[in-house]
C-alpha cells in the first residue's frame, strides 16, 4: 500500500464518511501501478481516478442504510403505530388532548353566553317598545314574539288588537296602578244614574 496515495485519497474523500478500512482497500487497489519513485502528480492523478469509486461506495452504504431504516420503520408500523403517533411524543399528545377539551368547553360556554346576552337584549328591546306603545308591563311579559319577527310591527299589531277589543283606551296609555279617580267617580255616577230604580 502506498502511504502517499492513502493520505491524498483520505484528504479528497474526507467528506464522504468512509471508514479507514474502506480507504485502505481503495489505496490497495490503486497502488498496484505505483512505486516508491512515483511523482506527486502521478499519485494525485491515481487518487482522482479512485474518487468516483469512493463516491460509489458512499452511495451504496447510504442506500443500504436507508433500506435498513425503512425496513425497521415498516416493522414498527406493523406493530399498530401510525406515522403521526411516532412523530409526536406521548406527553404532547396528552397535553394536546386536554388543551383541545378545554378549548371546546370554552367555545361552548362562549356560545351559551352569547345566546343568553342576545335573548336578554331582545327582551329588553321588547319591554322598552311595549312601554313606549303603552302596553301594560304584565301583558308585555306574556308576549311571545318569534325570533325572526319584526318587534315593532308585532307590538303595534298587538296594541291595535287591544284597542279594537276595548281592552285599552284609544290614544291613552294605561299604566297599571295609575287610575284617574275623578274620571272613575264620574263614570260610576253616570252608570248608577242609568240603573233602573
Amino acid at each position: 500500500m502506498n502511504t502517499k496515495l492513502f493520505e491524498v485519497l483520505k484528504t479528497k474523500c474526507k467528506s464522504f464518511g468512509l471508514t479507514k478500512k474502506a480507504l485502505e482497500e481503495l489505496t490497495e487497489l490503486g497502488s498496484s501501478e505505483l512505486t516508491d519513485e512515483s511523482t506527486d502528480e502521478e499519485i494525485a492523478a491515481k487518487a482522482d481516478l479512485l474518487v468516483p469509486y469512493a463516491k460509489a461506495m458512499q452511495g451504496e452504504i447510504t442506500r443500504k442504510t436507508r433500506k435498513s431504516s425503512t425496513k425497521k420503520q415498516s416493522e414498527d408500523e406493523g406493530d399498530g403505530e401510525d406515522e403521526s403517533d411516532t412523530d409526536m411524543p406521548a406527553w404532547f399528545k396528552t397535553y394536546q388532548q386536554s388543551n383541545d377539551a378545554r378549548i371546546a368547553a370554552l367555545e361552548q360556554e362562549n356560545t351559551t353566553l352569547k345566546a343568553e346576552k342576545a335573548a336578554t337584549e331582545r327582551a329588553t328591546t321588547i319591554a322598552d317598545k311595549a312601554k313606549k306603545l303603552g302596553i301594560p308591563e304584565f301583558m308585555a311579559k306574556r308576549l311571545h314574539i318569534a325570533d325572526d319577527a319584526d318587534i315593532d310591527a308585532e307590538l303595534t299589531n298587538f296594541k291595535q288588537e287591544l284597542v279594537n277589543n276595548s281592552l285599552m283606551p284609544k290614544g291613552q296609555a294605561h299604566e297599571a296602578g295609575k287610575v284617574d279617580l275623578t274620571q272613575a267617580k264620574e263614570d260610576a255616577k253616570t252608570w248608577a244614574a242609568g240603573l233602573p230604580d
